[in-house]
């Protein structure tokens, strides 16, 4: 389930600026330890054997911070994989959360009764205040978020940045999820590549120059 909510946090930033600067193809995240780094070439060993790609100025390094769900604070901005239960009630599988709004939405994720949740907190529900409402017990976010139809669509759903003009100004929907114990949570935060050292667990997204060279277009330090 880690490596699914990988792949589509990857998916999530595909269109982040780092990515488009470089114009290439992009590829799947590829999780591996690094071998090697020189400032320039970084090396992993990867499941699937090892990986050689370029880190340039414009590769995007973060570091996934481990968190825990009393760090999240309305105004946040959250990514999260849930699963919706025969109940219809959404319950998220992890939690990331960002420094800046990007991908907003809410949308199907590739396995049945999958969905990502791109949006900014409004509300923090503890086990108390949902045992009060007569909830299930298990603590709620509630979140808003912009999505694919045009402003003031009365069912909002989708991504935002198939929105009229852009992502953030098409239509404004509301949504809440379950956090049930042990949901993992971590803070995505900016890094620099001096902490791409040699045995640290990274995820990688490459892109395809035409020449079919691979660069580096976003790189996440496990912690």
């Amino acid at each position: 389930m880690r490596f699914l909510f990988a792949v589509m946090v990857a998916s999530l930033l595909a269109a982040s600026p780092a990515l488009a600067q470089q114009g290439g193809r992009g590829n799947p995240g590829v999780t591996g330890v690094i071998t090697s780094f020189d400032g320039k070439t970084l090396v992993l060993d990867a499941k699937d054997g090892p990986v050689t790609t370029m880190v340039t100025s414009t590769t995007r390094v973060t570091v996934n911070v481990p968190k825990k769900l009393t760090d999240i604070k309305p105004g946040d901005f959250i990514a999260s994989g849930g699963t919706r239960g025969p109940d219809g009630v959404l319950r998220a599988n992890e939690i990331r959360i960002f420094a800046a709004p990007g991908g907003e939405g809410q949308f199907p994720m590739a396995q049945p009764g999958q969905t990502m949740t791109n949006a900014t907190v409004t509300q923090v529900m503890t086990n108390a205040t949902v045992q009060q409402v007569g909830g299930s017990g298990n603590p709620v976010i509630k979140l808003t978020f912009h999505g694919a139809g045009a402003p003031g669509s009365a069912d909002c759903t989708g991504r935002a940045a198939d929105a009229p003009g852009g992502a953030g100004t098409g239509c404004v929907g509301e949504t809440e999820f379950e956090v049930p114990a042990n949901v993992p949570v971590v803070a995505i935060v900016p890094a620099d590549p001096s902490m791409l050292k040699v045995g640290t667990k990274v995820t990688v997204n490459t892109v395809n120059a035409p020449d079919g060279t691979s660069s580096a277009a976003r790189i996440s330090i496990s912690q």
